[in-house]
């Protein structure tokens, strides 16, 4: 790992400007969700406040997945533990426009 002393005056090692880019991509995957809400309410073939309920049920993953995966790898030494997510974020953003499309009906009962 490159220190402070090894880099020159004024320049940042690499692997900020790579946390720096994980932490934006995963801060706007969060909140692009409501501005394309009418779009994805369209393609889903749904009101948009029921497509609302997917930005719920983000928001309940991510209160009940945090803590988990904070207390899960409590012992992994914590660069395994952020390599590891930053790529599967990447895998999962990479991979999600190639899955084939789901209806609703498929995976939330009564729609």
């Amino acid at each position: 790992m490159a220190s402070a002393a090894d880099t020159r005056e004024g320049r940042l090692p690499v692997i900020v400007w790579v946390l720096a880019a994980g932490t934006f991509l995963m801060g706007t995957t969060e909140f692009v969700i409501a501005g394309l809400l009418p779009q994805i309410a369209d393609g889903l073939g749904t009101s948009v406040s029921h497509a609302g309920l997917l930005i719920t049920a983000f928001a309940i993953g991510m209160i009940v997945g945090g803590p988990t995966m904070a207390l899960a790898t409590l012992r992994l030494p914590r660069r395994v533990t952020l390599v590891s997510a930053l790529s599967v974020f990447a895998l999962s953003g990479t991979s999600s426009p190639r899955s084939a499309p789901l209806s609703p009906s498929s995976w939330l009962p009564g729609w």
